[in-house]
C-alpha cells in the first residue's frame, strides 16, 4: 500500500478508534468472539469450528465501513471483517453500503455520480471518520484477520473492469480474502478475473436459485440470511464442501439458532454474540440487543 495511504489511516483509527474501543474492551476480555481460525482459505473454514465476522466493522460498535471500524473490530479480535465496495463517478473503489451518500453522511447524492474527492471527503453518521479508499481499508486490517469483500455497485464501470480494480488492491493485502455480493454477475467477474479468489453467494431468500450459482461458480462459501437457514441448506452446503456464513446477527439469541444448525460463521454487528449463545448464557451487557432490520 502506499505510504500517504497507511499514514492517512493511521492517523484516522488513532483519533476515534481508541474512544470507542475504552468501552468495549472489559466485555472482549471476558467473552471474546469465539474466534477459530481458519485452515482453508478465502471463505471456507474446518468443520466444527465457528467464526465471526464483524459486519461493516461491527456497526454497532463503530461507525460503518470505515478506517476506525476496521482498526477497531481487529482490536477486538475479531475472525474477519466485512466490508462494501462501491465505485465512484472516478471509477475508483471505496468502501461504503450504499447508493447514495444521503443516509450515511453529511454528502448527497449518488455515489456513482459523485467524485472520488467529494465521496472521500464525506463524513460518517457524524463521526469524524469520513468514507475509505479500499486500499485505505486494507491497510488498517490486521493480516491476520480475513476480509470479505462484498461487491455493492460498480458505478460507471461494468462489474469484470470493477472486479479487475478491486482485485488489483486487495492483492495487496498480506491476509486472506474473498469476495460475496448478492448479484451472481459479480462474483462470476471475479472468477474471470483471478479464479483463485474464494467467492460466496450472498442471499436472503431463492435457496435454490442461490445454491445452483454456488454450483455454477464451484463457490467455496454461501452467505445466506438468517431468515432463510435451514437444516437441509446446511447440511446441503456441507455436503458440498461450502461453508455457510449467516447474517445479519444482532443479538446472542439470534446467534443459537444458526450455532445449533451448524454454521460455520456468524456475521454480526456485535462482538461476543456467539461466545454466550454457544454457553447458553443470557449476556446482561447494554447494545446486546436485537433489530428487525436484516439490511446489508
Amino acid at each position: 500500500m502506499h505510504s500517504d495511504e497507511s499514514g492517512s489511516a493511521d492517523r484516522v483509527s488513532r483519533r476515534n478508534v481508541v474512544k470507542t474501543t475504552g468501552a468495549v474492551l472489559g466485555l472482549a476480555a471476558t467473552g471474546g468472539t469465539a474466534a477459530a481460525r481458519s485452515d482453508r482459505k478465502q471463505g471456507g473454514q474446518s468443520r466444527g469450528d465457528l467464526h465471526v465476522t464483524a459486519h461493516r466493522g461491527f456497526r454497532d460498535v463503530f461507525p460503518q465501513n470505515t478506517v476506525a471500524a476496521v482498526s477497531g473490530s481487529s482490536f477486538l479480535g475479531a475472525d474477519r471483517i466485512e466490508i462494501d465496495v462501491v465505485a465512484t463517478s472516478d471509477g475508483d473503489v471505496v468502501v461504503f453500503h450504499d447508493e447514495a451518500l444521503d443516509d450515511l453522511t453529511d454528502e448527497t447524492g449518488a455515489v456513482a455520480e459523485t467524485s472520488t474527492e467529494t465521496v472521500t471527503q464525506a463524513e460518517v453518521l457524524g463521526s469524524g471518520e469520513t468514507i475509505p479508499t479500499l486500499a485505505e481499508v486494507l491497510d488498517a486490517a490486521r493480516p491476520s484477520v480475513t476480509i470479505n469483500v462484498e461487491f455493492k455497485d460498480a458505478g460507471p464501470l461494468s462489474w469484470t473492469e470493477f472486479a479487475e480494480r478491486t482485485l488489483e488492491i486487495a492483492s495487496g493485502y498480506p491476509g486472506e480474502y474473498y469476495a460475496s455480493s448478492f448479484d451472481p454477475d459479480a462474483l462470476r467477474a471475479v472468477r474471470d478475473v483471478d479464479p483463485s479468489v474464494g467467492v460466496a453467494p450472498i442471499f436472503g431468500g431463492n435457496k435454490e436459485e442461490n445454491l445452483a450459482v454456488a454450483r455454477e461458480l464451484d463457490a467455496e462459501a454461501v452467505n445466506p440470511s438468517a431468515d432463510v437457514l435451514d437444516a437441509d441448506l446446511v447440511e446441503t452446503a456441507h455436503d458440498e464442501d461450502r461453508a455457510v456464513n449467516v447474517w445479519t446477527i444482532d443479538s446472542w439469541r439470534e446467534a443459537r439458532a444458526p450455532i445449533e444448525l451448524g454454521a460455520d460463521g456468524l456475521i454480526a454487528d456485535y462482538p461476543l454474540l456467539a461466545a454466550y449463545a454457544a454457553d447458553g448464557e443470557q449476556p446482561g451487557t447494554p447494545g446486546l440487543r436485537g433489530k428487525n432490520g436484516r439490511d446489508r
